[in-house]
């Protein structure tokens, strides 16, 4: 049997030597190869390239982002031409991340992004600007620009990044958030009553983390998730959270919806990611366009939507109050705070502000937004009416 096998390989003429082929040999041809470019860049750009992109992936490390459905493609191009990639510079420390174009006009063009670009890793806890902070913006074509920082606040983590294009940008859709939904004993009779102009949104609905890649060829990437009712770990309680899962390339990228509108801005957080809703980082920039400063109105509590509170008080509420179906819950008052001192109690239900009925958690903030300064009238399902002061 030995014999037979060798004698099938012996196909050699005389004078020929046989040499098995080496199929793992880097000089042998690959059907279908192509011709590759030839590499312009120098050995020391080429190993700083390699290193930085290792450390500093795209979306597409995560499987579930390599494979996206038509319709978050489409979503995902309607507001392509408005996400920017952001890269900045603090002496030898160099940042990345995502950015919106939210506003544009002949003199300069404003990006919305998370203030993690402008941040020095270990002074987290520092409040002011960076020295000899330097920031390069990129377009969608790989146009890049100088730019400056015109806002930044650490409490909400935001910053608006200003430059100045040669060329006219596309600016994002923007969708604030309705995030009404109601809990009623008849559920024929639960009506979604949206805002007019807003989107609705609901746990479970799904959403497009958006971001764009730092360097050639500048990729537009997308995370596909759900909007979920976890509450945030971190010390800002306006965060929504969802299952979208990005990298830090994407840090301050906007979320959308599927229509391609701006519904919030992301941040890079190990676990879920969260966003902050566009409500809010809205009226914080058009807040400091006006006055130049920045507003963070707080009634000295933590609160959430009546939905997402656990099923016994929800049964409570409603065995109590059988009409109400929306409102805020108290997760915790901050001693002596004004909510502490009018009365507000953890698990209290708020479902009338202000003299009209409170029908979500977004708008009790732009209620709390508007009213700094002045009493603002609660009335909950354990006390009657509360005046608290909004500092």
């Amino acid at each position: 049997m030995k014999q037979k096998r060798m004698a099938m390989f012996d196909v050699r003429g005389p004078g020929m030597k046989y040499s098995r082929p080496n199929f793992y040999s880097s000089k042998m041809h690959i059907p279908w190869e192509r011709e590759r470019a030839s590499n312009t860049c120098t050995p020391d750009v080429e190993h700083y390239c390699f290193h930085l992109a290792r450390s500093r992936p795209k979306f597409k490390q995560h499987f579930k982002n390599m494979y996206l459905d038509d319709e978050t493609k489409r979503a995902l191009v309607e507001v392509s031409n408005s996400v920017v990639a952001l890269v900045s510079y603090i002496d030898k420390e160099c940042r990345c991340g995502s950015g919106t174009i939210i506003e544009s006009n002949d003199t300069m063009s404003i990006v919305l992004t998370s203030a993690n670009i402008i941040r020095r890793a270990l002074d987290v806890l520092k409040n002011d600007l960076p020295d000899n902070l330097k920031i390069t913006v990129y377009l969608s074509g790989g146009e890049s620009y100088v730019g400056d920082v015109l806002a930044y606040d650490y409490h909400y983590n935001l910053a608006a990044i200003k430059f100045q294009p040669e060329t006219p940008v596309s600016v994002a859709k923007i969708a604030p958030i309705d995030d009404s939904l109601g809990v009623k004993l008849n559920p024929s009779s639960h009506v979604l009553q949206p805002h007019s102009n807003s989107y609705n949104l609901t746990p479970g609905d799904v959403v497009i983390a958006v971001g764009r890649y730092f360097y050639k060829k500048y990729d537009l990437m997308g995370a596909c998730g759900a909007y979920c009712l976890a509450r945030s770990t971190l010390d800002c309680k306006e965060l929504f959270q969802t299952t979208c899962l990005i990298t830090g390339c994407g840090d301050g990228g906007p979320m959308i919806n599927y229509n391609g509108e701006v519904i919030g801005v992301i941040f890079h957080y190990s676990g879920l990611t969260p966003f902050m809703p566009i409500n809010i980082a809205i009226k914080w920039w058009k807040y400091y366009k006006l006055y130049g400063r920045y507003r963070r109105p707080s009634l000295g509590i933590e609160a959430t939507n009546f939905f997402a509170a656990g099923l016994g008080l929800i049964e409570r509420v409603i065995m109590k109050f059988p009409d109400v179906c929306k409102g805020v819950i108290v997760e915790r008052v901050i001693p002596g705070s004004s909510a502490h001192l009018a009365g507000l109690h953890e698990n209290d239900v708020i479902f009338l502000c202000d003299g009209k009925p409170l029908q979500s958690f977004l708008e009790f903030l732009e209620i709390i937004w508007n009213k700094v300064g002045t009493w603002l009238w609660n009335s909950s399902w354990t006390s009657s009416w509360t005046p608290v002061i909004v500092s």
